[in-house]
């Protein structure tokens, strides 16, 4: 496709973007009439039939409910009492796939909870319940995630993990945990191994210095509910004309935690990949390749709704072809402007990437680096190239997640502009994907992955859990 044509379709899609208001009245629809959405609930299940409503009415074509089976989680009742040196009830939620549990032990502070705080007090832990930072990483920055640290914490004998929140407010950390089973699907594997528990940050420096002074003696009481369900990843399509077997696919994920709106995480990025799908099916007939929009099931609780489609549509004897998968988990939340792509472990795309920013022309960041915790990585495992698009301000100032997995993740944090500026480059840059033969992209060899992913430190805990190979 000519450039002059491509120019023609950029007006299109931005003058369709700008006089609308789609995206803030979907997102104002799946957080206030719907709220929470976790995962194989009802309120999950009414979002999808939403969203595929949407598909429809918006003309995307062989739009469909892809159905699959996932363990859920119901949270009841959580009591966490300091009883030494005080006596004093904290107040704390259970991270979904938190056990029923009633334990009483003493309290290690591991700080930051990075792999050489749990090593140097390795021979500490047994039989004590971990107090550790949640995610610490400042925008832009990679450290250890949540699970990892859980699973840290297991290995070297303790009996419970305490999150704290880095970020003020009175806010619980939440987030889900590792199952007894990595490899496995049902509830009974799904199920954490020892409970880990949400703090707020202010919750969370009370224990810290009373650790100061002495030994710190806790009791936690929770009751919870894991069970089998079914999540569902909702599909349309724009079909290309010259290479229909070739797929563009873009999108995020649709479900959040039980304690809030989960508008930012990802709400924002759903009615992005929404409103690319919306202002391209208006495209229909033109297109070489096909373009693909997923509303991801299940992210919150372990990627499932992504390595899922992976594994159905990814596969090697498949007829279809991925070139691209463009995550949209947190696209759209910042105020607009402060756009940034991160490629999953593809340095020789960041020229290609930069370029298109300079043509555009519309500066956004473009940064290389393998991680395995949004819908992108079910894609990288394949050598299927892949980013991931979010606002770099929308936690300009905090620390982890921000606003994210916490009760304060609501609509007021978003903005109908910082939407639609995420979704016109997003649109203009899935345009190109799919029109631009000099794209240099390639599917790497699966040799190449597992060097890549050993690199990053996480081939075992893939191999574990049965992700790598893929089928």
């Amino acid at each position: 496709m000519s450039t002059d044509r491509l120019r023609e379709l950029d007006k299109m899609i931005l003058g369709e973007i700008w006089t609308s208001s789609e995206p803030w009245r979907n997102l104002v629809y799946l957080c206030d009439d719907l709220g929470h959405r976790f995962a194989g609930t009802d309120r999950e299940h009414q979002a999808a039939e939403y969203l595929r409503g949407r598909m429809i009415e918006y003309g995307l074509a062989n739009v469909r409910l892809e159905e699959f089976p996932m363990a859920s989680w119901e949270r009841g009742p959580c009591q966490v009492t300091l009883i030494s040196p005080l006596e004093r009830a904290l107040p704390a939620i259970a991270m979904p796939y938190c056990p029923s549990a009633a334990l009483e032990a003493e309290v290690i502070d591991v700080g930051e909870g990075e792999l050489p705080d749990f090593e140097r007090l390795a021979g500490q832990i047994p039989g004590k319940v971990v107090l550790t930072d949640a995610e610490t990483n400042r925008p832009g920055e990679r450290k250890s995630h949540r699970t990892d640290k859980f699973n840290w914490a297991i290995e070297r004998g303790a009996v419970a993990c305490l999150f704290i929140n880095q970020n003020p407010g009175q806010l619980h950390i939440t987030g889900s945990l590792s199952g007894r089973n990595p490899g496995g699907a049902t509830a009974a594997d799904r199920e954490a191994a020892i409970p880990g528990i949400g703090l707020s940050y202010e919750t969370g420096f009370t224990l810290r210095r009373l650790a100061e002074r002495g030994p710190v003696r806790v009791r936690i009481e929770t009751r919870n509910r894991t069970f089998d369900s079914v999540s569902y990843n909702v599909v349309g399509e724009i079909p290309g004309t010259e290479r229909p077997d070739e797929i563009v696919l873009v999108g995020g994920h649709y479900d959040g935690h039980d304690i809030s709106q989960g508008a930012g995480d990802d709400g924002a990025g759903t009615v992005v990949g929404l409103e690319v799908g919306r202002v391209l099916a208006r495209l229909k007939g033109s297109l070489r390749r096909t373009v693909r929009v997923i509303c991801f099931g299940a992210e919150e609780l372990g990627l499932l709704g992504a390595w899922h489609h992976a594994a159905l549509h990814a596969r090697a004897d498949s007829r279809e072809r991925f070139r691209f998968v463009l995550n949209l988990d947190g696209a759209g939340r910042g105020a607009g402007g402060q756009e940034q792509l991160t490629l999953s472990g593809l340095p020789e795309l960041v020229p290609y990437f930069t370029g298109l920013a300079r043509s555009l022309p519309y500066e956004f960041a473009v940064r290389d680096e393998l991680h395995s915790h949004s819908d992108h990585f079910p894609f990288a495992v394949r050598g299927i190239p892949n980013a991931t698009l979010n606002s770099r301000d929308s936690t300009a100032g905090m620390v982890g997640r921000g606003w994210g997995h916490t009760e304060a993740d609501t609509l007021d944090k978003v903005s109908l502009r910082g939407l639609q500026m995420a979704a016109a480059l997003a649109a203009r840059l899935v345009l190109r994907l799919s029109e631009d033969e000099e794209f240099p992209g390639r599917q790497r060899s699966l040799d190449e992955v597992r060097q890549q992913l050993a690199d990053a430190g996480i081939l075992d805990r893939v191999q574990q859990a049965g992700r790598f190979p893929p089928a």
